[in-house]
């Protein structure tokens, strides 16, 4: 019982257990020169005796200065472990509230199917409520062995680039886009074409996760997105622009990392729960890419803009 009531605490209790440590040997270790400086006279009657050595006294403040350096390090290790821990839990928790979400409406509507005198209307409109929701339940399953893969190799993925039309790629994607989240979202393309190199089947998923993430946090539907094409010197750079809950500005340098949420510790609305996974692999697929990626957001309720770079090929003019 006692075993499991140290591994349930939070990481500020872990914190507060490790400062006080820190505090304690800090004490000592003042204490203890103190009365080394206050009784030098005698001390130094007793080295010179033989009884005492000095180099004792500055082994002493050595090993203690290395106890108070270690414990540092290993409270800092350990509550980074114990917040990881945290987030692997909610993970799990999410995955399962995902996974569950998807196949119970497929289930109902499956059965629905089954019912005598069904109309042809209502069968049409049934069976593509269950396309719907497979093809959610397949991006869902994508991240997860996507995870897994940067779990493996890490963050160079293994990429087929080719070279790729990117508005005319962007326009395929918007069109299958409306018809999966159909009601969900507004999406719409600005920008010139230009010429990229990605893997279009990996590069999908990234647009994928950042579409459902566009969606899930935004204030009303149908969630306004617009997908914007800029040039960036030899690069190109994909805009995401939403108009959902914004990020605070102290969390921008967070949220691509693995299992990091806005909403870590606080009550997860049900619409907007998430596994916390999409963001991660969107930079590890575009850090595969040669490119970089990045998030902007004046604030909560603001919106946010997340933006992609990745280099422009330049193609050779070829003359008559």
């Amino acid at each position: 019982m006692r075993e499991r009531r140290f591994k349930n605490l939070s990481v500020r209790q872990h914190a507060i257990l490790i400062t006080m440590l820190l505090v304690l040997a800090v004490t000592l270790t003042v204490l203890w020169n103190f009365v080394l400086a206050h009784d030098y006279a005698q001390l130094k009657e007793l080295a010179v005796a033989g009884s005492f050595h000095t180099w004792f006294i500055v082994l002493g403040t050595a090993l203690f200065l290395a106890i108070i350096v270690l414990s540092t390090i290993l409270g800092i290790q350990l509550i980074w472990s114990v917040r990881r821990s945290q987030r692997q839990s909610n993970f799990l928790a999410s995955v399962s509230h995902e996974l569950n979400s998807p196949l119970t409406s497929i289930k109902l509507f499956a059965q629905t199917l089954r019912q005598p005198n069904l109309s042809p209307e209502n069968q049409v409109g049934f069976a593509s409520k269950i396309l719907v929701d497979t093809d959610r339940l397949s991006r869902i399953i994508a991240n997860i062995v996507r995870a897994a893969e940067v779990d493996r190799v890490g963050e160079e993925l293994s990429v087929a680039p080719g070279e790729v039309e990117f508005r005319a790629y962007l326009a395929e994607f918007v069109e299958d886009a409306k018809a999966v989240h159909a009601g969900e979202v507004d999406l719409t393309l600005t920008g010139d074409e230009v010429c990229v190199e990605i893997d279009p089947l990996m590069f999908r998923q990234v647009l994928d996760n950042l579409i459902d993430n566009a969606v899930r946090y935004c204030r009303k539907r149908p969630a306004q997105v617009e997908l914007r094409v800029v040039p960036f010197g030899a690069s190109t750079e994909l805009q995401v622009i939403d108009q959902g809950i914004g990020i605070p500005g102290d969390m921008l340098e967070n949220i691509f990392e693995r299992f990091y949420r806005i909403e870590e510790g606080k009550p997860q609305p049900e619409g907007r729960r998430g596994m916390g996974i999409g963001l991660n692999i969107v930079r590890s697929i575009v850090r595969s890419h040669g490119g970089t990626v990045g998030a902007r957001s004046r604030g909560p309720g603001e919106g946010a803009v997340i933006w992609i770079r990745i280099p422009t090929v330049e193609r050779a003019v070829v003359q008559a």
